[in-house]
């Protein structure tokens, strides 16, 4: 699984003239409740194509589970984040592009029409096409077709996609564009204020943090933050923090020869039977049986 280090996701060094990257995401051997897509944003559009088990999808605090063929259509600068739902195999696909994608140098009044609001923020996309809704499937066709041109990488394919996008959002527009549009983008969500809270966690894991603490952050009491933050997560925020620690020990446990109690010191358990305790309970194993399996 992909597990972005920073909050905020970066895309430099992408094609600005195409500004389009697909990522195929997923594990042979996942356990329900693991984490399989890190919380983040990104000033870019994302669709999320369920191939393979089931997961549910945090976007903008709301939940959506998806399985095989479902399609999830992210809003750009929407946080986001995801956990299986199953113990087995899981693939998803994840296509990310810049609005500037489909910006037109020109001016043509049915693209203005049909496509230029998803673009400035005045309409907003369905975040969810089911699997098992028939009038979706050219959408679907439309997004694996897509993927295809993105990993193929035949000549030209940076446009085939573009088109292809375009061709998406066109026929998205023909059944979900509003009659009447909001005047200006749609304001901040819900879940704006918590992106600064969110980043210090992932950039200062190692370092104690009181949910009285997390909580005067985001300007809230403890009890509406603590009520706030399972809604936009999925988790409680120690259950958050702690997972994150745990990725974290993971990572260091697979890729450095740093013994167990330095790496529970690193991330923030100074007491090593705790981290033993802990990272067993994320990640179904104590840390000993990875040192081991390297």
């Amino acid at each position: 699984m992909n597990y972005p280090q920073e909050l905020l996701e970066g895309y430099s060094g992408w094609d600005n003239d195409y500004p389009i990257r697909v990522h195929r995401n997923g594990s042979p051997v996942t356990h329900k409740e693991d984490c399989i897509l890190g919380l983040h944003w990104h000033e870019h559009f994302e669709i999320i194509d369920m191939h393979v088990g089931s997961a549910v999808f945090y976007i903008e605090s709301k939940p959506y589970e998806a399985v095989a063929g479902d399609l999830l259509f992210v809003p750009a600068g929407g946080l986001h984040t995801g956990y299986s739902l199953i113990e087995g195999k899981l693939e998803y696909v994840a296509i990310v592009f810049n609005e500037a994608l489909m910006r037109r140098p020109h001016t043509d009044q049915v693209y203005e029409r049909y496509i230029t609001p998803y673009l400035d923020g005045r309409a907003v996309l369905p975040v969810k096409l089911s699997a098992d809704d028939a009038s979706s499937e050219p959408a679907r066709r439309l997004v694996r077709e897509v993927t295809e041109e993105l990993e193929g990488k035949a000549p030209a394919y940076q446009l085939v996609a573009k088109h292809k996008i375009e061709l998406l959002f066109a026929l998205l527009s023909r059944r979900f564009l509003p009659q009447k549009l909001v005047d200006k983008p749609v304001q901040p969500r819900i879940a704006e204020p918590f992106k600064p809270l969110i980043k210090h966690i992932e950039t200062h894991y190692s370092q104690s943090l009181s949910i009285n603490q997390a909580a005067r952050m985001v300007n809230l009491n403890p009890y509406h933050f603590c009520k706030a933050f399972k809604k936009l997560t999925g988790r409680t925020f120690v259950d958050y923090v702690n997972g994150h620690r745990m990725n974290e020990a993971d990572r260091l446990l697979r890729e450095t020869d740093l013994q167990v109690t330095e790496i529970a010191e690193r991330v923030g358990c100074g007491n090593a039977n705790y981290f033993t305790k802990l990272y067993k309970k994320h990640k179904g194993m104590p840390p000993s049986h990875v040192k081991k399996q390297r």
